[in-house]
C-alpha cells in the first residue's frame, strides 16, 4: 500500500525540515511506499531553499511544486493533481507538525482490514515547544479513540466528530471526487470531510500513532488572533459552513443528524472563547447583527440538548442558548440554579508532594445554599472547602456572564498522606460523592502517558 504525503508551506522555515524528517524515518519503508508533495504557497523566507534541499536528497520520493500565495486549500488542490496514480491514501501533514514514527506503518494495516473506509484519523497531541518538548497535552476528542482502532458509524456515534484536515488519511481514489473549496480562507477542510462523512457515514480512528501538533504560543497566538480579526470568520463562515452541514444532512437524510448537530455545536463554541473579544472590535454593529441573525437561524435547526452535552463552561453553553432563544440584540439568560450544583472538577499536584482538588462552580451562584459545602474526606480527616468568588465580572463579547462576587471555586489543599479519599458536596438533605481520588496513583498513570507520548515522539 503507497501514501502520498501533501504538506502545503508558507515562510515555514523553523520547523519544515522536522517534519519532512518525521515522514522519512518512517518505519514503513519511505523509498518503495511513500511519496512527498511539498506545495510552496509563494513563500518569501528560507524555507523554500530547505525544501529543496530535500529535493536533492531524496529526488524520487520528494517534489517541490512552486505556486503563488494562494491560501492552502488551493495549495493542497494543487498537491492533489501531483499524486502518483499508484497512490492508495494520501495524507495531510501541516509544515510545523509531525508524525509518530509508526503512523504510516499503522495505516497500512488498518486500511488492509477495513477495505470500505475511505477516511482514517490518528489521535492528535498538542505539543508547547520553545525548544523544550516538555509540555503534551491531548486534544478533547482524543475521546474517541479509548475503544481502540475500530471503525466509526456516525449515525451511531455522534459525539466521535472529526473536522480538522491535520493527519487525516484519505483514500485518494475517493479525494478525486472532492476538492477544497478555494473560496473559503477559514473551514475548507472541514466543509470537505464532512461531506465525504455524510456519504460514506463512517471513518477509522487509529489509535497507536499520534499526530503532533507545535504551540509556539508567541507565534502561533498571533496567527489565531489575526484568523479573528477577519470578518469572513464570522457570519459569511456560517453561512458557508454550517448552513452546508443542514442542507446536506436534510438532503441526504431528510433531517438534521445527530452527528451534524453536535458538530456545529461542539465548533462554534470557539466564538465565545477568549477570541470573543474581537467579536465587537472587527465587526461593526449592523455586522453582528447579522452574525447574530445567521446564528439562530442556523441553531433554531439544533435541539438545546446537544448544547448541553459540550464539554465547556456553562457561561458559554448559556450565552450560546440565549443566542438561540432572543437573537438580537444580545440579551443574556443564566440557566436556573439546580439542587446539585453543576461543577467541573479538576487537581493540581504541587512539587512538595500537596495536591488540590477545585470543584469550579458552572452556575451563577452568589453563595452556597444554607449547611451546604464541599469537602473531601480521607483517612485522616474530613476538610471543608475554601470558597473563592470572583474579584471582577466575567465577560463574553462584553456582555457580563458572571457578575463579580459570584462563586468561581471551592478549593481543598491536600497534604501528602491525604492524597486518596472520597470528594463529595452535602446539603442539607443529602450527600453527593463527586469522585474518589487516588491522587498518587493518578499522577504515576500521567506521568506514564507522558512518558509514552514523548518516546512516540522522538523515536
Amino acid at each position: 500500500m503507497k501514501f502520498a504525503i501533501i504538506i502545503p508551506f508558507y515562510n515555514a522555515e523553523n520547523r519544515l525540515e522536522l517534519s519532512v524528517e518525521s515522514i522519512i524515518k518512517q518505519s514503513y519503508g519511505f523509498t518503495e511506499n511513500i511519496q512527498i508533495l511539498l506545495v510552496n504557497d509563494g513563500s518569501t523566507d528560507k524555507s523554500g531553499n530547505i525544501a529543496d534541499s530535500l529535493v536533492r536528497k531524496h529526488p524520487q520520493n520528494i517534489y517541490q511544486i512552486h505556486i503563488k500565495n494562494g491560501g492552502p486549500a488551493r495549495a493542497r488542490n494543487i498537491g492533489l493533481m501531483h499524486v502518483r496514480k499508484d497512490i492508495d491514501f494520501v495524507g495531510f501533514l501541516d509544515a510545523d507538525d509531525v508524525y509518530s514514527l509508526h503512523m504510516i506503518r499503522e495505516m497500512a494495516h488498518f486500511a488492509e482490514t477495513h477495505t470500505q473506509v475511505n477516511m482514517m484519523v490518528p489521535p492528535f497531541y498538542y505539543l508547547d515547544d520553545w525548544g523544550t518538548r516538555k509540555k503534551i497535552g491531548a486534544h478533547k476528542l482524543n475521546t474517541r479513540f479509548e475503544q481502540g482502532s475500530r471503525v466509526v458509524n456516525i449515525l451511531e456515534d455522534y459525539k466521535a466528530i472529526h473536522f480538522y484536515i491535520g493527519g487525516t488519511f484519505l483514500r485518494f481514489d475517493r479525494l478525486k471526487q472532492l476538492a477544497f473549496d478555494e473560496s473559503l480562507h477559514f473551514g475548507e477542510d472541514q466543509l470537505l470531510i464532512t461531506k465525504l462523512l455524510l456519504d460514506d457515514e463512517e471513518y477509522g480512528v487509529v489509535a497507536d500513532v499520534g499526530y503532533f501538533y507545535y504551540r509556539d504560543m508567541k507565534e502561533k497566538g498571533s496567527l489565531v488572533n489575526k484568523s479573528w480579526q477577519d470578518k469572513s470568520r464570522y457570519q459569511p463562515f456560517l453561512e458557508a459552513v454550517y448552513q452546508t452541514y443542514l442542507h446536506d444532512s436534510k438532503a441526504k437524510f431528510g433531517t438534521v443528524i445527530p452527528y451534524v448537530q453536535y458538530l456545529i455545536s461542539y465548533h462554534a463554541k470557539l466564538y465565545f472563547y477568549k477570541e470573543h473579544v474581537y467579536f465587537k472590535e472587527v465587526l461593526t454593529e449592523a455586522e453582528q447583527a447579522d452574525f447574530v441573525t445567521a446564528f439562530q437561524r442556523i441553531f433554531s435547526e439544533i435541539e438545546e440538548r446537544y448544547v448541553w452535552e459540550l464539554d465547556t463552561m456553562q457561561p458559554v453553553k448559556e450565552m450560546m442558548l440565549s443566542l438561540r432563544k432572543n437573537g438580537w440584540p444580545v440579551r443574556f439568560e443564566t440557566a436556573p440554579l439546580v439542587d446539585i450544583p453543576v461543577v467541573t472538577l479538576r487537581k493540581k499536584w504541587r512539587p512538595n508532594g500537596h495536591a488540590e482538588l477545585f470543584s469550579d462552580i458552572e452556575e451563577s451562584r452568589v453563595a452556597l445554599p444554607e449547611k451546604s459545602f464541599f469537602a473531601a474526606k480521607t483517612l485522616f480527616s474530613t476538610k471543608r472547602a475554601v470558597v473563592e468568588k470572583r474579584s471582577e465580572d466575567q465577560l463574553i463579547w462584553n456582555v457580563v456572564v458572571r457578575p463579580a462576587g459570584t462563586i468561581r471555586t471551592a478549593k481543598i489543599r491536600l497534604r501528602p498522606w491525604e492524597l486518596r479519599g472520597k470528594w463529595f458536596y452535602q446539603n442539607e438533605n443529602r450527600k453527593v460523592e463527586l469522585e474518589h481520588f487516588r491522587l498518587t496513583a493518578e499522577l504515576r498513570q500521567r506521568v506514564k502517558r507522558r512518558l509514552k507520548l514523548k518516546r512516540a515522539l522522538n523515536q
